[in-house]
C-alpha cells in the first residue's frame, strides 16, 4: 500500500480561522461548486467556477493532513502532493488525471472537510452571517 505524504500551501484570506470554523455547506449548481464556510467572526462564499470532483470527509479520516493543516493556520489549503489527486492518479481509469492538470484544495472546518479537483483557486465573497445579532427595536 502506497502511503502518500502531503504537502500543501496555505490559500491566505482576510478570514482567519479558529476552533468555531466550519463547512457549513456545500452545494453544486450551474455557478460552480460553491462552498459556505463560516465562524463566529465571519461567513464566506468559496466558489470554484469549475470544478472536476469533490469529496466531503470528517476530518477524522484524513489524520495525515493535521501535521500541515488545522485551523490555527488557516481553512483553505492548495495540496500540493499527497492528497486525493495523487490518490486518484493511481487508478488507470482516472481520466481526468490524464486530459487534466487538476489542482486539489482543501477546506477544512471543525468537523468536515472538502477537497476539490479544480483548475483555479475559489474566489471568495464575505456573506452576511446569520450569527449577527438584529436590532428588533428598528
Amino acid at each position: 500500500m502506497t502511503i502518500f505524504e502531503p504537502k500543501v500551501l496555505l490559500i491566505e484570506s482576510p478570514y482567519k480561522s479558529d476552533r468555531s470554523t466550519i463547512v457549513d455547506e456545500v452545494k453544486l449548481s450551474n455557478n460552480g461548486l460553491d462552498i459556505i464556510v463560516e465562524s463566529k467572526s465571519w461567513k464566506i462564499k468559496a466558489n470554484f467556477d469549475a470544478s472536476w470532483g469533490f469529496r466531503v470527509l470528517d476530518e477524522g479520516d484524513l489524520g495525515e493532513f493535521w501535521s500541515e493543516c488545522d485551523l490555527t493556520k488557516g481553512w483553505c489549503f492548495e495540496v500540493i502532493e499527497g492528497g486525493w489527486n495523487s490518490l486518484e492518479k493511481t487508478r488507470a481509469h482516472f481520466v481526468t488525471g490524464k486530459l487534466c492538470e487538476a489542482r486539489e484544495y482543501l477546506i477544512i472546518g471543525l468537523n468536515e472537510c472538502v477537497s476539490i479537483l479544480a483548475h483555479e483557486p475559489p474566489i471568495i465573497t464575505e456573506l452576511v452571517s446569520s450569527n449577527k445579532v438584529v436590532n428588533a427595536d428598528k
